[in-house]
């Protein structure tokens, strides 16, 4: 038994005597330096957290402030002409249409030319043009379908923002149909001259775009 506790005693001793060592060698801080770290670090969690909410209230009210109105080269559209939207694209009702459900389809990024568009915007232009050109060739009880870029000036573009033209067609709609290209940088030059000295909209009310515009809203959503 004396042996055991003597054992004892020399192996506190021993712990003593090396904590002494490394502590005259590097130091007590040293020693406490991993809890010191540890608590940093929780420390800081709450702050973490705090930068996050922050975060996501920006992103909400980023949101929200995009959500009251659309671009569409210098000029504000309203959201209720709007009735199809992505991340990348959206739709809008015409001021003007010159045929039944001619709407207009655009990137959310003001780019003047078709070739500046990325890749991503490309596609999505595209791929959103197909899916409500169906949609109203079939609520309008079309058989065809017109899509027209005019990409550049000197292509009869007046709005420095990339458009696509959707119409449906209906056979007799024009007598002869490449009248149709005519008529569209006809409504072009109308679009401008409307939006540049803010006319009253005689043609259409914005009550009537917007009417039409939640119908093709519920179509396609």
């Amino acid at each position: 038994m004396n042996q055991l506790v003597t054992c004892m005693s020399l192996t506190t001793m021993s712990v003593i005597i090396a904590m002494l060592l490394i502590t005259s060698y590097f130091g007590l801080p040293s020693l406490l330096s991993p809890l010191s770290s540890f608590r940093s670090s929780v420390a800081l969690r709450p702050a973490t957290a705090a930068r996050f909410h922050i975060a996501r209230a920006s992103f909400a009210s980023s949101t929200q402030m995009e959500a009251e109105h659309y671009k569409f080269g210098p000029y504000k559209i309203d959201q209720k002409e709007v009735f199809y939207s992505t991340d990348l694209s959206y739709a809008l009702v015409n001021l003007r249409p010159l045929l039944p459900a001619h709407v207009l389809v655009c990137p959310k990024r003001e780019v003047k030319r078709f070739v500046d568009l990325t890749t991503e915007e490309t596609s999505d232009l595209w791929i959103s043009a197909q899916k409500i050109g169906r949609q109203l060739e079939k609520y309008h009880k079309a058989s065809s379908l017109t899509f027209a870029i005019q990409d550049g000036p000197q292509a009869g573009q007046t709005v420095p923002h990339v458009h696509i033209h959707i119409v449906p067609r209906k056979g007799g709609d024009f007598e002869n149909n490449d009248e149709i290209y005519d008529a569209i940088d006809e409504k072009e030059k109308e679009l401008k001259k409307t939006l540049d000295l803010d006319k009253e909209r005689k043609d259409r009310s914005m009550e009537e775009m917007a009417k039409e515009a939640d119908e093709y809203r519920k179509l396609i959503f």
